[in-house]
């Protein structure tokens, strides 16, 4: 299982690639596309973070692709947003072909009509998490149109996952592994990834709280409070699926991802490491009781673990 790295950082590469990555993947900026089609229209799921997110235009990823052929590393580009116009899908095309003309690994995207483009301009595609792939009809459906590679949505179980790999095996897996987890499914949010509350997730978060109370008593009421507290500091805000990896190993997973495009780089390189050495340790194991037993477990543990609200897998961790 090969470690996906977001390409955040052009100063960091190489201590990626040491600490174990395998594979990267990035999106861009293009002022040009902002003028054309306006601020809220995204070319990737973190358009609207700007360059916070997304730190290279085009012209630097170009640059990207032809050096990370020179490390042996795939370099995936992102074209994820929740929706395109008519008219974006046709701006769209040329990307693809500068794409293709650069030789690349293969382009991240969000529906089947980009995932048909990239088939007829000749790239790769990936299918995004976004397009919510829950079953393996679904599954089915992108293998038969074309994709190389399926992101499975976050909030699946492992036996969820375990039954898509199984019915459609003549495919590509990819899992959320570390970092940044979401409280709700992306392929059906409706809400924007920006600096403004248009998301669902910080509008909740940023939003004054008011909390109702049956039976208003004292008791009642500090059990609200500390439940909304917890909630708010751990749910998926240092998202962890280290304990399945043995599983996924089992199924053929092919990538483990690490979320953070934004993300600052020491971070990244710690959650690469963790997932190399898992690995190492679950292939060497003769079963996952083993593995658990053996597993390396993130520093802050105590804070992650103990309440399983920031696991990607909460069903791994009592077998």
């Amino acid at each position: 299982m090969n470690v996906l790295v977001p390409l955040n950082n052009a100063e960091h590469v190489v201590d990626y690639i040491n600490a174990g990555a395998g594979e990267f993947y990035m999106g861009f900026y293009d002022r040009e596309w902002n003028e054309k089609f306006g601020e809220y229209a995204d070319i990737n799921r973190l358009t609207g973070f700007r360059e916070k997110a997304n730190p290279y235009d085009f012209e630097m990823v170009l640059q990207f692709i032809q050096k990370m052929k020179e490390k042996q590393r795939p370099l995936y580009i992102t074209f994820n947003a929740s929706c395109y116009s008519k008219e974006a899908f046709q701006y769209l095309e040329q990307y693809f072909v500068r794409l293709k003309d650069a030789n690349v690994d293969g382009v991240i995207v969000s529906c089947v009509e980009l995932v048909n483009l990239a088939k007829a301009i000749g790239i790769p595609s990936v299918i995004s998490t976004i397009a919510g792939i829950y079953n393996s009809d679904m599954a089915r459906f992108y293998a038969d149109h074309g994709t190389k590679r399926i992101i499975l949505p976050r909030d699946l179980s492992l036996s969820e996952i375990e039954s898509i790999t199984k019915n459609v095996p003549d495919m590509e897996y990819e899992v959320f592994m570390m970092r940044n987890g979401c409280a709700f499914s992306d392929s059906n949010c409706l809400g924007m990834h920006r600096t403004e509350m248009c998301s669902i997730c910080s509008s909740i978060t940023k939003a004054d709280n008011e909390i109702l109370v049956k039976d208003d008593n004292f008791a009642n009421r500090h059990a609200a409070e500390l439940n909304n507290m917890i909630y708010n500091q751990y749910f998926h805000n240092a998202a962890c699926g280290l304990c399945s990896i043995y599983r996924f190993l089992q199924m053929g997973i092919v990538a483990g991802k690490i979320v953070g495009r934004s993300d600052d780089w020491e971070g990244v390189c710690r959650d690469i490491e963790y997932i190399r050495e898992n690995v190492g340790i679950a292939r060497s194991c003769k079963d996952e009781e083993e593995y658990l037993r053996r597993m390396v477990f993130p520093k802050d543990r105590n804070q992650v673990c103990k309440l399983g609200l920031s696991c990607y897998y909460p069903e791994v961790r009592f077998v």
